[in-house]
């Protein structure tokens, strides 16, 4: 095995394959060239959203709260990741690293009640009374 193995400088790695990249974007954009219908309909590359075309403007303003749910998706999912790590080293971690564990799940339970009790992961239409 060591006979077949050619030693590369790793910048002249990196460089065939940005070469190698570049060579494969610039062909399937070469053939899209190509194979593409000559002229093209006018209409063809308008809005069309599930079989209606779109009404209103396409630059809608997007709620906060949007944004705000996606932040606390990327800290409890950061979490779910360091939860992971523990669980590979939980039989070295042995007592102490169950108990810090369940601390930890705690306070993450604990901010998600706080956060569920608070609204702030109610997201759309709110109601205005009544029976709905």
């Amino acid at each position: 095995m060591p006979e077949a193995f050619i030693p590369l400088d790793p910048r002249l790695a990196l460089a065939v394959h940005a070469a190698a990249a570049a060579v494969t974007v610039a062909v399937a954009l070469l053939l899209a060239r190509v194979l593409r219908a000559p002229g093209g309909a006018v209409g063809a590359f308008g809005i069309y959203e599930s079989g209606a075309p779109a009404a209103g403007a396409a630059v809608a303003p997007v709620p906060a709260s949007y944004f705000q749910i996606a932040a606390f998706f990327v800290i409890f999912d950061f979490e779910a990741a360091v939860l992971f790590t523990w669980a590979m080293s939980a039989p070295a971690a042995g007592l102490a690293g169950l108990v810090s564990a369940g601390v930890f799940i705690a306070v993450l339970l604990a901010a998600l009640f706080y956060l569920w009790a608070d609204g702030a992961l109610d997201v759309g239409a709110k109601s205005r009374g009544g029976a709905a």
